[in-house]
C-alpha cells in the first residue's frame, strides 16, 4: 500500500500496494512470518510457508523461490555486507544463502529456529531456539552455541559489540558478542520482539523491547530502563526503527503504528484484515514493508508534508513531527519547541507561535526584554479538538479555515465569529493593523478577494477574478493588489485606481517587497521576476516558491526548505538614476546595494547636483575625499562657473587623470591640472603642460625649474619630505634637498647629494656621512670619510663594521691614530667564542684586568660544567697572567700568596680530571693503582681548603673502590668509614654498605698475612704514611717531609726535599757540590735495594748524610752542611729555581737507577716511561701543556737546574 500523510488530516489515505505475492504451500496459504531488506534495498527476503523467496525492492517482481526448508519458514536475516542471507525455521535447519540465491552452508540446531540476526560489523549469524542459541562465523566456518530457554527474539546492537536476546519467560539476556551474558532484563510476560537502535550522537545504543502484555519498554546498554513502560492496548509482533528517528510497531491489533524513538504516539499507517508478523523499514527509502498472516506483503511509501508558517522574517516549521523550529531568516538564528506531540499545524505571527497539537492548540511566546537568542517560552493553551485545513494567528484570535467557512477563536477558545464565504478558501494572508484590529486577505476558488476585519463582522470584497486565486499579497501601503490565479497569470491591482496596472504569464507565487512600495517579485517556470514601478522587468533564473519579499533578502521555499536569498538591485537603482529620481534610487540602495553601487549613486547624484543624497552615499563608504569635494562645491556652486571644474576634479578623483587635466585646462584652472601631476608625481606630464601653456607670472613665462622649485616648497609645505627632496634636486637646488634629507630622510638620497657636492662643502659632507651611518649606509659612509680625509672617522667606521684587517691596517698606515684597535677587537673575539685570541688582545690593548676578568669567568664556567682538565688548565693561565700583570711585575711570589693558590688549585683540578672521568664516563684511561694514588693526592690537598666543584665523595668511593682492586684494603675500610659520614647519592648507598662490610673481612685477612703490604712509607724518615686519615696532608706526618709524585701515574718517587744550613748560600753550595768528585754507582748504600731497605736503615743512611734541625725523637726538615755537600754525589741532587722567588728548593734522589724526568715549564716530575708515554700521546706537558721545547728525559746523573 502506497501511505501518503496529508498535512490538512490526521488519517492515513492508504492504496492498494503495486506488488503483493501470495506462494502456496502443498496448495495451502502460509503466512508471511518475516522479512529482511538487503543492506543496499535491493533485495527483500521473505519467510512464507516453507518457502523463501526473493524480491526485487524496487519493483516487486519475485526473483526467486527457494525450496531449501522441509517444514515452515519462521525467520530470515540479510548480512550488513550484502554478500549472504539467511533462513531458519520449523525443520530445526539453518540455511546460509549467497545474494544469488545460492545455498552454501547448512548447519542444525535440536529444536526449531525462532529467530536470526547477523553481526553488522564482523557478520557473524546468531540463531535462537527453545533450548539454545547458536553463533556461526563466517571465517571459522563453525558454530558456537550455549544453552538457552526458548528465544523468541533476538538483535545485535549497532556497534556489534552486544547479543540481545528475548525469551518465553520473559528475560532479555545482554551477551557479548562470543555470546557471554552480561547482564539480564526481567519482564513479566514473553519477549516476542526487540530490537536495537543507534543514537543521534552515537554514544550508546538503546534497545526496545516489545512484550505480550501489551507494552513496550526501553533500556540502555547497562540494562537500566529508560522511562516508563508504553501500554500498547495490543500485543506487539514485530518492531523495526526507520531513519533512527520513529518506530513502526506492528501486532494483534491488525494495524501498524507510527511512534517517535522516545515512544510518542503519532499516526496510524495503515489497518489490514488480519495479525502482522513482521515489519521491516528500507534501509536507503522511506518504504515500510510488512507481511501478515495471510501470506500478502505489502509495501508504504511514507510521505511528509511541510507544515510551516511565516511572517516577515520568522519561520516556523516542523522537524521530526513533533518538533517546531522557528528559524530567523535574518539573523539565521533556530530555536527548537519539543512538543512531544504530534504536530498537525503552525502559526507565527510577530512574536507568537502557535502550535496545533491533537487535543489542543499551545502558544508561545518571546517576552519583549528577550531576543530570537533566549527562546520561546510557553503561554498556554487553547483547548479543544479543532479541525482544519489552515491555522492563521494574530495579535489576540487564531483563525481557523475550514472549505469556505473561516471562525475566529479568542485565545481563551471562545469562538467570536464566523463567516461563511461564496466559496472555498485558497489563500489567507494577515495583513498588519491595529492589535486586535488585523486584517485578513483571503482568496478564494471562485476568484474573489475579500478583506476581512477581524473585528468587524462584514467582509468586504477588493475585487473579483474570472479564475481561481492561487497566491495573494498586498502592498506595505496596502495601495496595490498582486494576485496568481489558478492558470499562472499574476496581475497587480491598484486599489484606488481599480484597475489592472500590471499582468504577466507563467507565475506560481508573489509577494511585495515590505520595504519598497513599488517593488514586487514573482516567480514561476524556473524564473524569478522582479517588477519596480514601471520599469521593465527584471528576470533571473530561479526554482522554488516566493513567500517573502524584505529589503534585499528574498524568502523562497526551495525543496521543501526555506532560504534566504540575496537579491542584487542595482539595475532598480540604476532605472531611478535614468530617470532622474535620485530619492527613489537611494531608497533602494537603502534596501541593499555593493559598496561599487553606492559609488556610482554619489557620483552621479554629484554630476546632478543633488549634494544631499551624494552626501549620504558617501558617509556611509566612509569616503572622505568626495565629503570635501561635496563640501568645497555645496555653498557656492555655479553650474555656469563651476560645472567643468566640477567635472575635472571628479575625473581626477575617478583615476582619469588626462580626462581632468583637459578639463581643467579649458575650465582656466592650469595651475590646478600642474598641482594634481605634481601630487601624483607625474613630473612630465606637468613639464608637459607648462611647457605647452603659456603661465603668467609677474609678466614673465615661468620656466619649467621654476614650476617645479615652487611645486616643491607647495609639497614642503605639505609635509611631503621624501618628493620635496626630489624635485629641489631635479631644479638644482642640493642645498635645501640636504636639509629635508638631514632632518626627515630618506636616506637612500644622500648617496646622489655626497656626489654632487664638492669636497670644500666640509659641514654637508660630515652630516651626510652621520646619516649614512645610522642608516646603515656603512660603505657610502666609508666613501664620504675618505673623501673627507677623515681617517680617524674611517678607522672607526671599519671597526663598528667588524673590518678588523682593514682596521688593523689602516691603524699601521696612520699610527698617530689616538683609536685602541684591540680592545674592540677583543670584545669582538669574545662574542665569537675565541676566548684565547681574545685574552691576548685584551693584553695587547694594555687592559690586563679584563684578561683576568675573562679568565676567572672560564674557570668558573669550566668548573660548573665539570670541565676540570680545562680548569687546572685556566689556572695555570690565570696563574701567568697575573704574575705577569704590570702590578705585580717585580714582585715575589711569596709576598702574594694568592699565586701559590692557583698553582694548587691547577694540580688538583688537574688530578680530579682524572677520578671523574673514571666516574661519569663509561671507559676511563687509567689503571687502579694510578686512581689510587690521585685519590690519596687529593686526600692531602682537600684537607687543607675547599676547591668548589671537588667531591670528597667521589675520591672516597675511588679510593675505597681501586683501593680494593689492588689489596689495599685497609685504606679502602678507613675510606668506607669517612663515607659514613657524608652525603652519598642515594643509587649507591646500598652498594657502598655491602662493599664497606666485605672490605672488612679482606682487611682483616690482609694485616694478619702481611701487615706492611698497605703501609706507605716516608721516604725521610720510613714512617708509614696515613693515607686515608683525616688528616693527611700529602706529606710526612712525622718528619714534615713532603710526598714528590709523578704527574702522570702520580706515584710516590724516591725523591726528598733537604735545605741548607744558615750561612751557606746558593753559590758556595754549587761549588761544593762541583767539588766532589764522581763516585762509582756501585759506592755507598745506594746500590742496595730500596724495598729491602728498612725504616731504620733509612734513618741511618740519610742521617749519617743530613743533618736534622729537631730533636732525634721526632725528626724535622733534611740539613745539608758543607761536609754533607761535598758527601753528596752531584748526579743524586736536584736544583729548582721558585718561581718568582730569589730561593731555591734542593732535592736529593734517593735511588739512582730510578728514572725520573723534570718538565722545564711547571718544575712537575715525571717517570721516564711515563712522560715519553705522553709526549707521544699529547705532544706537550700533561699538565702544564707546554711543548716550547724538547724535555730532557735521562737518569739524573748529574746536577741539574731547571728554570720556568
Amino acid at each position: 500500500m502506497l501511505l501518503r500523510h496529508l498535512q490538512r488530516k490526521i488519517t492515513i489515505n492508504c492504496r492498494v500496494p503495486s506488488h503483493t505475492d501470495r506462494p502456496d504451500n502443498g496448495g495451502a496459504r502460509g503466512p508471511c512470518s518475516d522479512l529482511a531488506f538487503r543492506s543496499d534495498g535491493s533485495q527483500l527476503i521473505a519467510a512464507v510457508g516453507t518457502r523463501v523467496l526473493v524480491y526485487d525492492a524496487a519493483e516487486g517482481d519475485l526473483l526467486h523461490s527457494l525450496k531449501g526448508h522441509k517444514d515452515m519458514v519462521y525467520c530470515v536475516a540479510y548480512s550488513r555486507d550484502g554478500k549472504r542471507f539467511a533462513s531458519g525455521g520449523a525443520d530445526k535447519t539453518v540455511i546460509i544463502w549467497t545474494s544469488k540465491a545460492e545455498g552454501i552452508l547448512k548447519y542444525n540446531h535440536n529444536d526449531p529456529v525462532q529467530c536470526l540476526a547477523y553481526n553488522p560489523v564482523t557478520q557473524q549469524l546468531a540463531s535462537g531456539t527453545a533450548n539454545d542459541f547458536g553463533i556461526w562465523s563466517p571465517e571459522q566456518k563453525s558454530v558456537s552455541k550455549r544453552k538457552a530457554s526458548k528465544v523468541l527474539s533476538i538483535s545485535w546492537s549497532a556497534d556489534g559489540q552486544f547479543l540481545a536476546l528475548g525469551t518465553y519467560s520473559g528475560r532479555v539476556s545482554l551477551c557479548d558478542k562470543s555470546g557471554t551474558e552480561k547482564m539480564r532484563i526481567e519482564r513479566t510476560a514473553p519477549v516476542w520482539t526487540l530490537q536495537w537502535n543507534s543514537t543521534v550522537n552515537n554514544t550508546s545504543d538503546s534497545l526496545v523491547v516489545g512484550c505480550w502484555d501489551g507494552t513496550i519498554s526501553f533500556y540502555n546498554l547497562s540494562g537500566k530502563q529508560i522511562g516508563k513502560d508504553l501500554n500498547l492496548g495490543f500485543d506487539p509482533c514485530s518492531i523495526t526503527y526507520h531513519d533512527k528517528k520513529f518506530l513502526c510497531i506492528a501486532g494483534s491489533h491488525k494495524r501498524i503504528l507510527f511512534y517517535t524513538k522516545e515512544g510518542v504516539q503519532l499516526v496510524t499507517l495503515c489497518e489490514t484484515s488480519d495479525w502482522v508478523w513482521t515489519v521491516k523499514s528500507h534501509p536507503k527509502k522511506d518504504f515500510i514493508a510488512f507481511g501478515g498472516s495471510d501470506g500478502s506483503i505489502s509495501m508504504l511509501q511514507l510521505v511528509y508534508f511541510t507544515v510551516h508558517g511565516l511572517h516577515l522574517e520568522r519561520y516556523a516549521f516542523r522537524d521530526s513531527l513533533t518538533d517546531a523550529v522557528v528559524h530567523n531568516l535574518t539573523s539565521n538564528v533556530k530555536i527548537r519547541i519539543k512538543c512531544q506531540e504530534y504536530i498537525l499545524k503552525l502559526a507565527v505571527f510577530q512574536k507568537r507561535l502557535a502550535v496545533q497539537l491533537p487535543k489542543r492548540i499551545a502558544i508561545y511566546e518571546i517576552h519583549d526584554c528577550e531576543d530570537d537568542k533566549d527562546g520561546y517560552r510557553f503561554c498556554f493553551d487553547v483547548k479543544g479538538d479543532f479541525d482544519c485545513n489552515l491555522l492563521v494567528l494574530t495579535s489576540e484570535h487564531l483563525t481557523l479555515c475550514q472549505e469556505a467557512c473561516l471562525r475566529l477563536y479568542g485565545l481563551n477558545g471562545t469562538k467570536d465569529k464566523e463567516w461563511h464565504l461564496s466559496s472555498a478558501i485558497r489563500y489567507v494572508k494577515v495583513c498588519n493593523g491595529t492589535c486586535g484590529g488585523e486584517s485578513l486577505l483571503v482568496g478564494l476558488k471562485d476568484g474573489s478577494i475579500l478583506k476581512i476585519w477581524i473585528n468587524i463582522p462584514f467582509p468586504r470584497c477588493i475585487y473579483s477574478h474570472t479564475s481561481s486565486i492561487r497566491c495573494l499579497d498586498i502592498s506595505t501601503e496596502q495601495t496595490q493588489l498582486a494576485a496568481v490565479d489558478e492558470n499562472g497569470n499574476i496581475f497587480v491591482y491598484d486599489i484606488k485606481k481599480k484597475q489592472i496596472v500590471f499582468e504577466d504569464k507563467y507565475a506560481s507565487s508573489v509577494a511585495w517587497n515590505t520595504q519598497m512600495e513599488e517593488m514586487l517579485c514573482y516567480a514561476g517556470s524556473g524564473t524569478l521576476n522582479i517588477k519596480t514601478a514601471n520599469f521593465p522587468v527584471h528576470r533571473q533564473n530561479f526554482h522554488g516558491y516566493v513567500v517573502g519579499f524584505q529589503g534585499s533578502k528574498l524568502f523562497c521555499l526551495q525543496d521543501q526548505a526555506m532560504q534566504a536569498l540575496d537579491l542584487p538591485l542595482s539595475w532598480s537603482m540604476k532605472h531611478y538614476i535614468d530617470s532622474g529620481d535620485f530619492d527613489n534610487a537611494y531608497q533602494v540602495a537603502c534596501l541593499g546595494v555593493t559598496e561599487a553601487d553606492w559609488r556610482y549613486l554619489g557620483l552621479e547624484s554629484i554630476k546632478a547636483h543633488f549634494w544631499n543624497i551624494a552626501h549620504g552615499c558617501f558617509s556611509r563608504l566612509q569616503d572622505i575625499c568626495y565629503l570635501d569635494l561635496i563640501n568645497q562645491f555645496e555653498k557656492d556652486f555655479d553650474p555656469d562657473r563651476d560645472r567643468l571644474t566640477l567635472l575635472a576634479t571628479v575625473c581626477a578623483y575617478q583615476g582619469r587623470f588626462e580626462e581632468a587635466a583637459e578639463l581643467y585646462c579649458q575650465a582656466g584652472e592650469i595651475q590646478k591640472a600642474m598641482e594634481m601631476f605634481a601630487d601624483l608625481h607625474m613630473f612630465d606630464d606637468a613639464k608637459a603642460i607648462a611647457e605647452k601653456t603659456s603661465v603668467t607670472d609677474r609678466g614673465s613665462k615661468t620656466t619649467v625649474q621654476e614650476i617645479i622649485k615652487k611645486q616643491a616648497e607647495w609639497t614642503e609645505e605639505k609635509n611631503d619630505h621624501a618628493t620635496a627632496a626630489e624635485m629641489y634636486l631635479i631644479a638644482g637646488q642640493p642645498e635645501k634637498a640636504l636639509t629635508l634629507i638631514v632632518e626627515h630622510g630618506p636616506p637612500s638620497k644622500l648617496i646622489e647629494v655626497v656626489r654632487r657636492l664638492n669636497k670644500l662643502d666640509t659641514r654637508e659632507l660630515c652630516l651626510c656621512a652621520e646619516l649614512m651611518k645610522l642608516n646603515g649606509l656603512h660603505i657610502h659612509a666609508l666613501e664620504t670619510y675618505t673623501k673627507l680625509g677623515d681617517f680617524r672617522s674611517v678607522l672607526l667606521l671599519h671597526i663598528e663594521m667588524q673590518q678588523w684587517d682593514d682596521a688593523f691596517a689602516l691603524k699601521n698606515l696612520h699610527p698617530e691614530l689616538d683609536v685602541n684597535v684591540f680592545h674592540p677587537y677583543a670584545e669582538w673575539l669574545v662574542s665569537q667564542g675565541q676566548y684565547e685570541k681574545a685574552r691576548i688582545a685584551y693584553k695587547q690593548a694594555g687592559h690586563t684586568e679584563l684578561s683576568i676578568h675573562l679568565l676567572k669567568q672560564l674557570l668558573k664556567n669550566a668548573i660548573k660544567e665539570k670541565r676540570f682538565r680545562d680548569a687546572s688548565y685556566i689556572c695555570l693561565q690565570l696563574f701567568h697572567e697575573k704574575r705577569e700583570s704590570p702590578e705585580e711585575s717585580g714582585k715575589l711570589m711569596d709576598v702574594n700568596p694568592e699565586y701559590y693558590s692557583l698553582w694548587k688549585e691547577a694540580e688538583v683540578y688537574f688530578a680530579y680530571s682524572f677520578i671523574d672521568q673514571a666516574i661519569n664516563e663509561p671507559f676511563r684511561s687509567s689503571t687502579s693503582e694510578t686512581l689510587f694514588n690521585i685519590s690519596v693526592f687529593l686526600l692531602g690537598r682537600i684537607s687543607q681548603k675547599a676547591f668548589p666543584g671537588i667531591s670528597v665523595v667521589n675520591i672516597l668511593v675511588t679510593l675505597a673502590k681501586h683501593g680494593e682492586e689492588i689489596g689495599c684494603h685497609k685504606s679502602a675500610r678507613l675510606a668506607y668509614a669517612r663515607l659514613q659520614g657524608l652525603r652519598v647519592p642515594a643509587s649507591w648507598m646500598d652498594k657502598l654498605d655491602v662493599a664497606a662490610l666485605a672490605v672488612r673481612a679482606r682487611a682483616a685477612i690482609s694485616d694478619e698475612l702481611n701487615p706492611s703490604l698497605e703501609c706507605a712509607c716516608c721516604y725521610c724518615c720510613g714512617t708509614s704514611l696515613p693515607v686515608a686519615s683525616t688528616s693527611w696532608k700529602d706529606e710526612c706526618s712525622f718528619c714534615s717531609q713532603p710526598v714528590i709524585r709523578s704527574f702522570v701515574s702520580f706515584e710516590q718517587l724516591p725523591i726528598v726535599e733537604f735545605f741548607l744550613e744558615d750561612g751557606i748560600t746558593h753559590e758556595t753550595a754549587k761549588k761544593l757540590l762541583r767539588s766532589r768528585h764522581c763516585r762509582k754507582p756501585s759506592e755507598g748504600s745506594n746500590q742496595h735495594d730500596l724495598k729491602q731497605i728498612s725504616g731504620g736503615q733509612w734513618r741511618t743512611m740519610l742521617h749519617r748524610n743530613f743533618c736534622n734541625s729537631s730533636s732525634r725523637q721526632k725528626p724535622g726538615p733534611l740539613r745539608a752542611n758543607e761536609h754533607t755537600l761535598t758527601s753528596l754525589h752531584p748526579r743524586q741532587v736536584i736544583i729548582q729555581d721558585v718561581f718568582m722567588s730569589e730561593q731555591h728548593r734542593y732535592f736529593y734522589m734517593i735511588d739512582p737507577a730510578f728514572f725520573v724526568c723534570q718538565c722545564e715549564s711547571c718544575n712537575q716530575f715525571f717517570e721516564q716511561e711515563e712522560w715519553d708515554a705522553a709526549i707521544l700521546k699529547e705532544g706537550s706537558c700533561p699538565f702544564c701543556k707546554s711543548s716550547g721545547s724538547k724535555l730532557q728525559s735521562k737518569n739524573i746523573s748529574g746536577m741539574q737546574q731547571r728554570r720556568v
